[in-house]
């Protein structure tokens, strides 16, 4: 089952590479349809329409949704792993106006030192030495694959560090409540109320920011609306349902390192469409990523045998 399960992690980190791509060409389309700079807008409106639509597949493609979801628990944990996912996607944004995205990912990558740290923390002792060497390996991989970061410590910094600690808790999170609840049912909850919190947000934006983004345009634009349906179908519904599925069974810090093979996707799809260039840093950082990974897992398979 690891090995299905590392299967299936692997396919997710593709498709939210290819998540990147499509929130960017939303992103381009939206400025035609926007004055001066409203990516906060943009961005939780592309947000909360990926997670809403994809609360309709549910009702689609699981018969059972119903059953799923019944109980206070699986909304209890639904409601503190979307805490986690809005979180980290809220500091990471906002963090983004004053950062560079060399510094972003660096910071960002810093998930996967978090998550090792948290457990080794909870558990009172550290992970085994092939694990920590892939830790340390994925973290810079993922942090360099842009470039080398310029550090200044301000708070734009300080706020994409608070987005790595939400992604190395939903990691923690989602390990510890797949296994008590439905893995599916959990999915469903922790993206309603992800979607309902993301409303509020866009509401906020949208107040301090009233006039400035033609929303009704924006929305009939298939430009916008096309790399829209791709992250909530794939990114969203068949990415998070695969994750609440099988990542119970992997290491949760084994499991951080595969999702940071995330950027490389990002970063080749991006130059193969002529959205990046290819430097020596993509080398590097992907090299490091690819080798953290390959050391976690034949450390991971000798600690089976």
């Amino acid at each position: 089952m690891k090995q299905k399960a590392t299967f299936a992690l692997f396919v997710v980190t593709i498709v939210w590479g290819w998540t990147f791509i499509w929130l960017k060409q939303a992103l381009d389309i939206a400025e035609f349809y926007s004055s001066g700079n409203q990516i906060n807008i943009v961005s939780t409106l592309f947000v909360s329409l990926r997670f809403g639509f994809a609360i309709f597949l549910f009702f689609i493609f699981v018969p059972s949704l119903k059953k799923e979801i019944q109980g206070y628990q699986v909304w209890n944990d639904g409601f503190i792993l979307s805490m986690f996912m809005l979180g980290g996607f809220v500091f990471q944004m906002v963090g983004l106006a004053g950062i560079s995205p060399a510094v972003s990912a660096f910071l960002t990558s810093l998930y996967v030192l978090f998550t090792a740290l948290i457990l080794a923390w909870y558990s009172g002792k550290l992970q085994n030495r092939s694990l920590i060497l892939g830790v340390v390996l994925a973290t810079f991989g993922a942090g360099f694959i842009q470039g080398p970061p310029q550090l200044h410590y301000d708070i734009s910094e300080w706020l994409t560090i608070l987005c790595a600690l939400m992604i190395a808790g939903h990691i923690i999170f989602t390990d510890i409540s797949t296994k008590r609840v439905s893995p599916i049912g959990l999915a469903f909850t922790s993206i309603t109320i992800s979607t309902l919190l993301c409303i509020l947000l866009f509401d906020l934006f949208l107040f301090l920011d009233v006039g400035k983004v033609d929303i009704v345009g924006l929305l009939s634009d298939t430009q916008f609306l096309y790399p829209l349906l791709l992250s909530s179908i794939f990114g969203t519904f068949g990415a998070l349902v695969l994750v609440n599925i099988y990542q119970k069974y992997m290491d949760p810090v084994r499991a951080s390192i595969l999702y940071g093979l995330e950027p490389i996707w990002a970063t080749f799809l991006a130059i193969s469409l002529d959205m990046a260039e290819f430097t020596f840093w993509l080398i590097l950082g992907g090299s490091l990523l690819l080798i953290g990974n390959l050391v976690a897992e034949l450390g991971n398979q000798r600690v089976s045998e």
